[in-house]
């Protein structure tokens, strides 16, 4: 498989994986919730958006993007990228599909809302987050590239408050329980220890 097979390949793969997520918006907007925060939702999702864009317009209008590693590289680095983009999207879609009714693009409690610990959800407790890091890793590795790098390095800011603001819900809401699945699991990178708490 030649480098331009896996690099259309694998933006194949991300393409199929964000169409996953289109009924975001279905299992948002008109919901019914015991709690919510879509304020400060909508603040980190401009943020994300606005890095999302400045990156395209590095890439693809300046061409500021530099290369992480010589062009010889490039080969020894298709590889890695790919498998680790790809199961960046693998468990980005496993975690939403196991959330099933539960899944929303708002910080909320929906009414009878199950603490969902299994699965992708016994390797990180928010595999979606850690999906998205790990695919645009992967990326940075596939194509070589410095500011998709520093995109994902900036991208994990939003995405860590989103374990805080979700955290405090999910720890008001399901109290013991999710403190000790806090306890048991860690928050964004499998296999890290997770902290201690009182």
């Amino acid at each position: 498989m030649t480098l331009a097979s896996l690099r259309t390949a694998l933006l194949g793969l991300i393409a199929l994986g964000a169409l996953c997520f289109l009924d975001a918006p279905l299992r948002t907007l008109g919901q019914r919730w015991e709690v919510q925060r879509p304020g400060e939702r909508l603040v980190l999702l401009t943020f994300e958006l606005d890095l999302y864009a400045l990156w395209a317009i590095g890439v693809f209008y300046l061409r500021w993007d530099c290369r992480l590693l010589p062009a010889a590289a490039e080969a020894g680095l298709a590889v890695p990228g790919a498998l680790l983009a790809a199961a960046g999207v693998t468990l980005a879609v496993w975690a939403k599909l196991r959330l099933g009714r539960w899944f929303s693009a708002n910080f909320g409690i929906k009414p009878g809302h199950e603490l969902v610990t299994d699965g992708p959800y016994a390797v990180t407790r928010h595999p979606i987050y850690t999906g998205i890091l790990t695919t645009l890793l992967g990326a940075a590795l596939l194509w070589n590239s410095l500011l998709t790098l520093l995109l994902g390095a900036l991208m994990s800011v939003p995405l860590f408050l989103h374990t805080v603001y979700e955290e405090a819900l999910f720890e008001q809401h399901f109290g013991d329980a999710y403190r000790d699945y806090q306890r048991r699991v860690p928050r964004l990178v499998p296999l890290a220890r997770p902290r201690g708490r009182a």
